[in-house]
């Protein structure tokens, strides 16, 4: 004569068999949000790297513009950047081209590039640039000159 299952151990195996499923169902959810929260900090990370580099970019290219720092002719070779910024380099690419655009205004183009060593970050920024004189402590930006002769305003 086979004896039927005890109610108890019925019950127990069904509790058992939840909390397994609940625990599972846990650790999946666990999994997702730390994964979600990974994704989210390295995304993070990568808009601050890109903010850091078109701030050097700016930096740079706003010290050619003042005359602090020169572009010398062509191609330049990646230049690091002082502590704590020794992870990104800078170049100075200049190219006085010869288009139909260059012919008619002497402007050369200029173009700051900056990358970071470990990460995949690289910013190029452009703008057209008035070439430089020689000596540039001889020459003087007028628009920081007072207008000379006539009767002032």
């Amino acid at each position: 004569m086979i004896r039927p299952a005890h109610p108890l151990r019925r019950q127990s195996a069904a509790v058992l068999l939840e909390v397994l499923l609940a625990v599972a169902l846990f650790v999946a959810a666990a999994a997702i949000a730390t994964a979600s929260l990974n994704s989210s900090l390295r995304s993070l990370e990568r808009q601050r790297l890109q903010t850091h580099a078109v701030q050097h970019a700016s930096s740079i290219l706003a010290e050619l513009q003042l005359g602090i720092r020169s572009a010398s002719g062509g191609s330049a070779a990646a230049q690091p950047f002082e502590a704590p910024f020794q992870d990104w380099t800078w170049e100075i690419v200049t190219d006085s081209g010869a288009s139909d655009f260059s012919e008619s205004n002497p402007l050369e183009r200029v173009e700051v590039i900056i990358r970071h060593r470990t990460e995949p970050i690289v910013q190029r920024l452009a703008q057209r640039l008035p070439p430089r004189i020689s000596n540039p402590t001889a020459s003087t930006n007028s628009l920081f000159q007072p207008p000379t002769g006539g009767t002032g305003l």
